[in-house]
């Protein structure tokens, strides 16, 4: 399999040559890494397992950088000033190359397997390393294509064909930077701490980033005021400098702007001088990094802490020992499977989101600020998700120690289902609530106090129903690839049904006088009874 970064390669192969470098074993090398690669879905890309052995097209693969680099353009190109217009461009490049560096390519730059075949072989170190440096940039170089491409159409648009070589410079040396930081900041991190917690942190970033993809352009078109765009005007600091997403202004201000300040020419010596000076800096510290990296090589499982408090809610909640013992296998699974959380949070951050996108939606679409008594009902976008989430208990990384299920003794699943729901709500839904809650209450002060309330029990009282449609097989027993693939509409139906039901009561309720506290008060004896007889209970196989 050919790829066209290689035949481009193939172009400088004398320049390699001259500098002492074997090129057609790096070659080697880059082909190998990149066809492995080709199997790998992104992590916000979604598809499934049924998908991996096909070879998706390269637009498809990139359609939501594609996305993005659209809006940017059609951002960019409505500021006058060049200074902003740069600064928002690199700014957004910066942020968006950065968090897909490292949550899609950290594979790449934190890759210890190759060690044990190369280091057997007769190859210089000198080739190993560049080929890891190419391979990321050959990644970096893809990523732009999509996310800075239209940009650069509308630039060419504003100023010109000159534009071209000098937003591609600028491109380039933003990606070597970019890629330097990283590299800087994964050998503090593992200088100080172990792989695990380096492990937790690029966890950390996917997620987040998973949350941007999916709710994060709704936030940042209403922040938007496009008719404002026009009037900006970028005014110095002598604290800019240490901003390096200032810098790349400076060149498009002095060649089209006639800009002549002294602040121009040193903001693009700092372009210049900063990425090559950390390029050499990482050169020297390449072989501390090499070394560093082994600790990657360790255990990656979850270190065995004390966890009072978990504990302690876990003796609480449950005499059943069956039910004790399931609370705590779900809590340590939720906060080990790195996979599974990374399903997990994005949906549960749709649930704080769309309910604040809803008070948002109604100030901005000119209803005033004062709160019209319903929007209560907003916080019921909570339990909505909740089905989403069960039935990604299902599912697992390490789904194949599912096999204990046949194995072991116990046969009241019932206990065990009711421990798995247990940790899901306390670990999950009851946190995701409480910061609803102090949303609302920071923006309506204490006007639906008592509907947060009654939002908080009836959640608890259903969950055990939502749990018996959702729940048709063993916890964590499925791969997680699987999770992608269609959901069952019967489940997504009944599920709603009992939200709609749910959301129901409470707004005839609240219409009479002490109705809430009638609510409150059967949705308190209704979680007895739900949580001992509607939790749900299969036969092993």
């Amino acid at each position: 399999m050919e790829f066209m970064s290689l035949k481009i390669l193939d172009k400088f192969k004398g320049l390699f040559g001259r500098l002492g470098i074997d090129y057609e074993m790096m070659r080697i090398i880059l082909n190998t890494k990149l066809l492995l690669d080709s199997r790998k879905a992104p992590v916000i890309s979604g598809q499934n397992k049924k998908n991996e052995t096909e070879n998706p097209s390269f637009i498809k693969r990139y359609l939501l950088h594609l996305i993005f680099g659209l809006f940017l353009a059609f951002f960019i190109y409505f500021i006058n000033d060049e200074m902003i217009r740069m600064i928002y461009f690199s700014g957004a490049m910066f942020f968006m190359t950065t968090m897909y560096l490292i949550s899609d390519f950290s594979f790449v730059l934190l890759d210890t397997k190759d060690k044990n075949i190369l280091r057997t072989k007769p190859v210089d170190s000198k080739v190993v390393s560049l080929a890891k440096v190419l391979h990321i940039l050959i990644y970096m170089f893809r990523l732009n294509i999509f996310l800075a491409g239209p940009s650069l159409v509308a630039i060419v648009m504003l100023n010109g064909v000159l534009a071209i070589p000098v937003l591609l410079l600028e491109i380039l040396l933003m990606d070597l930077l970019i890629f330097l930081v990283t590299a800087f900041i994964y050998i503090l991190v593992l200088r100080f701490f172990d792989g695990e917690f380096l492990r937790n942190i690029i966890n950390y970033i996917q997620i987040l980033l998973t949350v941007l993809v999916t709710v994060g352009y709704q936030i940042a078109i209403r922040m938007i005021d496009f008719s404002d765009l026009k009037n900006i005007a970028y005014t110095f600091n002598v604290y800019n400098y240490l901003n390096p997403i200032l810098w790349f202004g400076a060149p498009f201000e002095i060649l089209f702007n006639g800009g002549d300040e002294m602040y121009l020419y040193i903001f693009v010596l700092l372009l210049v001088i900063v990425p090559v000076s950390c390029f050499v800096l990482y050169v020297k510290l390449s072989k501390k990094m090499e070394s560093l990296l082994l600790k990657l090589e360790g255990d990656g499982g979850e270190k065995p802490l004390r966890r009072p408090i978990e504990s302690l809610v876990g003796k609480v909640l449950n005499r059943n020992e069956v039910t004790r013992q399931s609370f705590h296998f779900a809590n340590a699974v939720i906060r080990s499977d790195r996979s599974l959380k990374l399903k997990i949070y994005p949906a549960l951050s749709t649930g704080i989101l769309l309910p604040v996108l809803m008070i948002f939606n109604m100030r901005f679409g000119g209803q005033g600020y004062e709160p019209l008594g319903f929007e209560y009902l907003y916080l019921y976008f909570n339990l909505l998700i909740i089905p989403s989430v069960i039935s990604l208990v299902l599912f697992s990384s390490a789904w194949k120690g599912a096999y204990v299920y046949a194995v072991s003794g116990f046969i009241d699943t019932r206990s065990m289902f009711r421990g798995i729901l247990e940790a899901i709500v306390i670990r999950l839904f009851i946190p995701l609530m409480v910061v609803n809650s102090a949303i609302y209450i920071a923006i309506f002060k204490y006007r639906f106090a008592a509907d947060i309330v009654s939002m908080l029990i009836a959640t608890i009282a259903i969950f055990p129903v939502l749990g018996k449609i959702n729940l048709t097989d063993f916890p964590f027993s499925r791969p997680i690839d699987e999770s992608n693939q269609g959901k069952d509409i019967g489940k997504l139906i009944s599920s709603l049904g009992v939200v709609v039901c749910i959301v129901v009561m409470h707004f005839i309720f609240r219409k009479f006088q002490m109705g809430m506290w009638i609510y409150i008060g059967l949705m308190t004896v209704l979680i007895p009874v739900s949580w001992i007889f509607v939790s749900p209970k299969i036969t092993k196989q």
